[in-house]
């Protein structure tokens, strides 16, 4: 009798190690994946070479520098990516291309597009309970035509920036 509560409590033992290392192994894996920021590919027609400029240049240079402190934690640094797109392109577009490599991150605030908007913004947030990663797109619009550009090229400027878990 005294042999099989002995045979019986090792093997009770032995399981629980066995489902504590797994969750250990899990937990570990998942920490070292939030470590890093997801990588986002920009919409097509996007380009890295920003035409030179007056005073949009520090309004652009601001807004990368207010996401990448917004998405800054605990884990590092965020990344924040610049682009440029063709004056009218659509915020829907952007959204999408964006949105399809994210693999169903629900969006965490409202993404309409409002057509009078200069400046629209969409975030998205992995959905797992430990250290989700979070990724957000800005897109900044010239001003519509009759106003003053203050310097501001004809085009669209795409802002993603992507931060580790947190």
């Amino acid at each position: 009798m005294r042999i099989r509560r002995r045979r019986l409590s090792a093997a009770i033992a032995g399981f629980l190690l066995v489902i504590v290392l797994l969750l250990g192994v899990v937990a570990f894996l998942r920490w070292r994946a939030a470590g890093t920021a997801h990588e986002i590919l920009p919409p097509a027609q996007a380009t890295t070479e920003l035409p030179e400029g007056d005073q949009y240049e520090s309004v652009v240079n601001t807004r990368a520098h207010i996401i990448a402190l917004a998405l800054r934690n605990d884990r590092g640094p965020a990344t924040v990516h610049t682009y440029a797109l063709p004056p009218n392109s659509p915020w829907l577009q952007s959204q999408k291309r964006v949105a399809t490599q994210l693999d169903h991150w629900p969006q965490t605030d409202d993404c309409a597009d409002n057509p009078d908007a200069r400046v629209l913004e969409c975030t998205w947030r992995e959905p797992t309970r430990w250290w989700p990663r979070e990724v957000r797109l800005t897109m900044m619009r010239p001003p519509p035509p009759g106003e003053p550009s203050n310097g501001w090229p004809n085009l669209t400027i795409v802002i993603i920036g992507s931060a580790p878990g947190a």
